[in-house]
Formats: structure tokens, sequence, C-alpha cells
């Protein structure tokens, strides 16, 4: 394989990585409606990055990722020291755990929103983690493939 195709994985790595995080940052990982018209009752929300506790998790997610974009920036800034480091597993890695903990958090998001009765719903931050840290992770394998590492 050539360093060009090896470059053009790690920049489809930068930008997966790069729009998942700054989605997960910037809007709700999932939204729920307890409302009950009947009983004048009105509750709905969002739970995102800054959502207090609740949202460590989806920071943690969002940080890999942006280890990920910062990793991706140093293999295409410095080709030459990608056999030195191992700066394409650190980023594969880092890219399953974040698809793993986008799974695991829609999980615990989708069972507590069920248990309390809510209509519920994933939102862009969900997606965000979970084809962000898919593609990154993908694209990361083919890129090490490409290079031989």
């Amino acid at each position: 394989m050539s360093e060009n195709q090896a470059s053009t994985y790690f920049v489809g790595a930068l930008i997966t990585s790069a729009v998942g995080w700054i989605l997960l940052l910037a809007t709700d990982f999932g939204g729920f409606n307890g409302s009950n018209y009947y009983l004048g009752v009105y509750m709905y929300g969002g739970i995102g990055a800054w959502s207090g506790v609740y949202g460590l998790p989806i920071l943690l997610t969002a940080f890999c990722l942006i280890y990920c974009t910062i990793i991706s920036i140093l293999i295409l800034r410095f080709p030459e020291k990608i056999p030195d480091k191992k700066f394409v597993q650190y980023g594969f890695f880092l890219a399953v755990i974040s698809f793993i903990l986008s799974i695991i958090n829609g999980i615990v998001f989708a069972v507590v929103a069920e248990s309390e009765g809510w209509w519920w719903w994933f939102d862009a931050g969900f997606y965000a983690g979970v084809i962000g840290g898919l593609l990154t992770a993908i694209l990361f394998y083919l890129g090490k493939k490409s290079v031989n590492l």
C-alpha cells in the first residue's frame, strides 16, 4: 500500500473523531418526556455532557475521541515517526473504548428511562459516539494495515 492511501485513512479518522467529540460536547445524548397532560404534570429534558454527574461517562467518551483526533494530527504531521510509536494502536483502542462507552451509556439511559415510564429517544450525541467511535476504529485499523505496523 502507498503512503498516500495511509494518510487518507488517517484524515478520515481525524474527521470522524473530530465530528464525534464536537457533537458529543455540543448536543444532547438522549432526551425524555415524562409529561402527563391529564394530571397537569410536565416533565421533559435531556442528558448531555454538561449534565453534572450523569454526564461524566459522556465526557469520558468525548475525551477518548479528542485524544483520537490528536493522534491523527500527530500521525499526519510527522509520518516518519509512525513505526517508532504505537500511536495508531492507541488511537484504535481509544476509538473502540469510545464506541463501547457510548453503547453502555445508551443502554443505561434506556433502562432508566423505561423504568420511570418516560418516552425517550437517543439524540445526536449518542449517534456521534457510536458512529464516530466505530468509524474511527475502522479507519485506524485500515491505516495500520496499510503502513504494515
